[in-house]
Order: C-alpha cells, then structure tokens, then sequence
C-alpha cells in the first residue's frame, strides 16, 4: 500500500491555511485601535489586515509556483543564490535604500513595502548545507571537507546579520544549521565544540551590548523592571493570565490597548493566549509540530540527498522560530525581536515561509515511493543508511 504524497501536501496545505487565516484575525484584532486611531495609517482599522491579505495572496502563489519547480533546480544554481542573497544582505547598508526601525537596519524600502533580505538568508543558507552536505558529505563521519567550507559561508552571513543588528535571526540561521548537521551524522565532538563555540560566542555577544544584557536581566527577574527593562515581558505574562483556558474572546483583549509593544509582529503569541486562552496556545502549537512532522516524514523518503537535507532543514527552520518566538512570549527566552512565522504581520516573512512549504510540497510531490508491505515494515530509504543516489528496489 503506498503512502500518499498528496496527504502530506494536504496536511502542510491545512495546517498553513489554518495559520494564515489565524494570524489575519488576530492582527486585526491587535491593531484595529492602534491603526484607526493613527493619522500614520490613514485611520483605517484594517490597514495592517488589508496588506497582509496582499502579502497572503502573493505568497500563496509564490508557494503554489514553487511546489511545481523541481528542488534540483536550487542544487544546480546555489552558488548564484547564495551571492545574489548577500547582495541583499549588503543592500541594508547603503543609505537611502535601507530602511531603519527600532534602531535597526534589517529591511530594504521598495516604496510600497520593505523586504528583509535576512528571512531569504535562512533558507538559502539551508540550502547551500543540504548542497555542500549532499557534495561533499557522502560521508559524514569523515566531516571536516563538508563542515569547514559550510561553517565559512554561515560565518560570513551571520556576520553581516549581526551588525543589522538582528541576533534573533543569527540564532535561528545557526541553531538550524547545527540541526541539519546533527541529522545528518556529522561526529559529535564536532558538533559539541560548534555549539560550545556559539554558546560563548552568544555570551560575548551579549556582553557587548548593554541593551542586550538589560534585556537578560529582565528576563531573569522581570517583575523588578516592570516599568523599564522587563515591561514587554511583564505585559505578556499579564496577556497569558487574562486568557484562562478559552480567552476573553476574539477582539476582547486588553493589552493591545497600547500595553505591549510589537504586539502584531513579536508578540502576536501573546494576543492569541489572551483572546483564545490555553486552547488556542495548543492549537497553534500542534499546527506548528504537525508541520515540522510532515517534513520529516518528506525528507525520509526524498528522491536523493540534497531534497532529505532541505526537507529537514526547512521544517526545522520553521520550528525552530516558532518555538523561540513562542517561548519568549512565555517568558522562558529573553526577547529577541523575532516574528512568528505565518501568524506575524510581516510581508518578508509570510510570503518566504510560504514559498518555502511550496519548496517542501515539491520534494514530497518528487519523492520515492514510501510502501508498507504485508508483514507492516516499511520499504523505500533506509534512514540508517547514507544515500548513495540509487532507487530502492
């Protein structure tokens, strides 16, 4: 009996849909007061509403486009992806092309919206892992030629991610590519000094910036900077309280009555726990797991190497961000600046992550055959066994 790949697609399709439409509602509801109250937005209430549906719809054609492009073509180009996304990268430098927020310059002004050139790099750079694994990581064990050049690459990138400064995305680019890696089979003392290396890295990081070590104080004891440092946090808790098990009710919230900050880009989390309660934490977080489930369940049985590490690296970049963004809004992270994919206001973000669930329909529509025979065990890839590029018999 084969397993169906359209299944899959539907349940990625499903679990997508069930996101967007989630997060259309909940960004009307958070910023229907701000933007009608707001020369700014033209006193429309629905502003914010209105240009994520335009970023929805773009990016659900992007995504439908994609799952039709075989996943060779990126293995076949990725060299030019790579350079033409730093290019991007370069471009939040340049004045009067970058634009800045918050003290940050992370996007690019196209006049009628901004693009962050760093939500493209964390898939490019996926890709390039899942390229130079595939290349030169026939075997893994034997790590270093596949490992060092990689390492080079993401250094180079995080970098330049950094002086934006956006330490949420380097952490998230940096904890998927240690991810990918681990899957892959690289030596664990490799990865250990990796980690260890980033781990100090991220401290000296810290470190050297005073606003990030406030922002780790308050974390640690919020409650005592209730009005300075630890003011989003403390806002959000009190947004999770108010909550309960079902919320107060779509649009009934109270902290996005000016209380907390970025509550329709970072905290959007925290108005889904306050107007939906503890039952729309769950449901979002099984959407979350269920994808990441389906696009392991793609990468077991993709048609060759490169399309097994996408798969994984995609998936694991999605729940990676939405696992940090989620538990900063818990108060189990300090905060990052970092969006919830598919449910945060946000052109770049909703539009890459859908084209990247296209990328993962296309390596499931691609796959081999996945068969269950009569005696209940699975026949297709061995996931113990390294792709040697053969079909299975």
């Amino acid at each position: 009996m084969r397993i169906g790949k359209r299944h899959e697609n539907m349940i990625l399709a499903l679990c997508a849909a069930a996101l967007t439409v989630l997060g259309l509602l909940m960004i009307y509801s958070a910023t229907n007061v701000m933007a009608g109250s707001s020369p700014r937005y033209g006193y429309d209430p629905a502003y914010f509403f209105k240009r994520q549906v335009l970023f929805l719809a773009i990016g659900a054609s992007l995504s439908v486009f994609l799952s039709r492009v075989d996943h060779d073509f990126y293995r076949r180009r990725i060299l030019w992806i790579l350079v033409a996304t730093f290019a991007l990268l370069a471009l939040v430098y340049v004045p009067g092309v970058r634009h800045t927020a918050n003290g940050a310059s992370r996007w690019i002004n196209l006049r009628l919206f901004t693009f962050q050139p760093s939500e493209l790099a964390k898939f490019v750079l996926i890709a390039y892992a899942a390229y130079a694994i595939d290349r030169k990581g026939e075997n893994p064990k034997e790590g270093y030629r596949a490992f060092l050049p990689m390492l080079a690459v993401m250094a180079v990138f995080v970098a330049a991610i950094l002086k934006e400064p956006d330490f949420g995305m380097a952490i998230v680019i940096l904890a998927s590519f240690l991810a990918i890696v681990f899957i892959a089979g690289f030596p664990w003392k490799l990865l250990a000094a990796f980690a260890g290396a980033g781990a100090l890295g991220a401290a000296a990081l810290i470190a050297a910036k005073p606003y990030r070590v406030a922002r780790l104080q308050a974390f640690l004891d919020p409650f005592s900077q209730a009005q300075a440092a630890g003011y989003q946090v403390v806002q959000s808790l009190i947004a999770f309280s108010n909550g309960g098990l079902l919320g107060t009710g779509v649009g009934s919230g109270r902290q996005k009555l000016f209380y907390l900050p970025e509550i329709h880009t970072d905290y959007i989390f925290s108005v889904i726990g306050e107007e939906l309660g503890f039952a729309g934490v769950v449901l979002v977080g099984a959407c979350f797991v269920t994808m990441v489930w389906v696009g392991y369940r793609i990468a077991r049985r993709a048609r060759d190497p490169f399309g097994k590490y996408l798969a994984m690296g995609i998936s694991s970049t999605i729940g990676i961000q939405a696992l940090m963004n989620m538990m900063v809004g818990l108060k189990m992270l300090p905060p990052k600046g970092m969006v919830l994919p598919l449910l945060s206001y946000g052109g770049s973000s909703l539009i890459l992550h859908l084209a990247a669930i296209g990328v993962l329909m296309n390596i499931s529509l691609k796959g081999a055959d996945v068969l269950v025979a009569s005696d209940g065990h699975r026949r297709g890839w061995d996931r113990r066994a390294r792709f040697s590029g053969d079909r299975p018999c």
